[in-house]
């Protein structure tokens, strides 16, 4: 027993110290539903139950579902030992003129250990955590169901475990305490701000025209991938404010997912309606600058306090324009300014062998 115990100390540590097997913050993903933290069912237990009856503890586990709205479709055991509850949760998805039109039905799956004695009571019943079988299908919707299935599917998942943790309280394991963590922790956007209601033309032109507006000058309009709506619209900013030529590279990249309005019925024309339509700005700090010169150092010296101010005011005569067309539940963000222009570029240092 004390071996037992020791190893379960043990695992728990390790339990708290790698829960997190995946998360989209601060790492590329390409698809909304994984820019929340992901939890694998294969990890170490939520929590763990003894002397409950196995009825009982389904009950309870179900009960906490039903209630967050899901709608509870079987439980299936394999010959493994693992048992998987299975639910349904319908989700309102549909374009900005018709919210809710369509239903969107997610399968969500939990694991349990259901380890009974010759009582069919928990000798020690281990509750996983909930995960979404058809997530490899659900992350190829478009990015505007996505968002709406995150909204919704998340939360409910949180409020179903936080009604588990209050109601088998009397049947836990004290050995083996509640480790969930809750998944929604907000809207998130795949980039920096994303945009809905707005035809991408115009977008544009609000973009373009508020950096001309701060002093930058609009040099192209590259299509990446037309494709999938990927487009980088190129700026300048110039070195010598008095001749105006040449200057930084500034690049805000757009990628565009469009709703054609003549689709739905709808009395609009447009057929290139933002949903969504999300931009970042990916301009390199570190990019070599053309040597000063004498006549030209007093301008070098001014080019990073200028540089910088022009952004945030672009950044702010934006988000005037746009505010209003931002996805439901979210801010226009002004990211944090990288290094200084012209600043060397951080050497990689190789790893370590030991």
């Amino acid at each position: 027993m004390n071996l037992l115990k020791s190893l379960r100390g043990f695992l728990l540590s390790v339990f708290c110290g790698a829960i997190l097997l995946e998360s989209a913050i601060g790492q590329p993903v390409n698809a909304p539903l994984l820019l929340h933290p992901r939890l694998s069912a294969d990890t170490l237990p939520v929590a763990a139950y003894r002397g409950i009856k196995v009825e009982e503890f389904r009950k309870m586990v179900i009960g906490a579902f039903e209630n967050s709205g899901f709608s509870h479709k079987s439980i299936e055991a394999t010959t493994d030992g693992r048992t998987y509850y299975k639910f349904s949760y319908p989700v309102p998805v549909g374009p900005v003129d018709a919210p809710g039109k369509n239903i969107q039905k997610v399968v969500v799956q939990v694991r349990v250990n259901e380890n009974l004695d010759k009582h069919k009571r928990c000798a020690n019943c281990f509750l996983r955590l909930a995960e979404l079988p058809d997530l490899p299908v659900l992350q190829k919707l478009p990015w505007m169901t996505q968002y709406q299935v995150s909204s919704a599917i998340f939360p409910a998942i949180d409020r179903a475990f936080a009604q588990i943790r209050t109601n088998g309280k009397s049947a836990m394991d004290a050995s083996f305490p509640f480790t969930y963590q809750n998944q929604w922790q907000g809207e998130r956007n795949l980039y920096e701000n994303s945009f809905v209601g707005i035809d991408l033309p115009d977008l544009k032109a609000a973009i373009i025209n508020s950096y001309r507006a701060a002093g930058f000058t609009f040099v192209n309009d590259d299509q990446l991938d037309a494709a999938i709506g990927r487009s980088e619209l190129e700026f300048s900013f110039p070195l010598d404010p008095d001749k105006g030529a040449g200057g930084v590279v500034y690049k805000v990249s757009l990628a565009a997912q469009l709703y054609d309005r003549n689709a739905s019925g709808s009395s609009s024309s447009s057929s290139n309606n933002c949903y969504p339509c999300e931009m970042s700005e990916t301009y390199d700090p570190y990019q070599q600058l053309p040597p000063a010169g004498l006549s030209g150092m007093t301008n070098r010296l001014s080019l990073e306090p200028r540089f910088a101010a022009a952004r945030t005011l672009a950044l702010e005569r934006l988000k005037a324009a746009t505010e209003r067309y931002l996805r439901p539940g979210t801010l226009f963000l002004i990211p944090p300014k990288p290094a200084a222009l012209g600043s060397p570029r951080p050497k990689i240092l190789p790893m370590a062998v030991t």
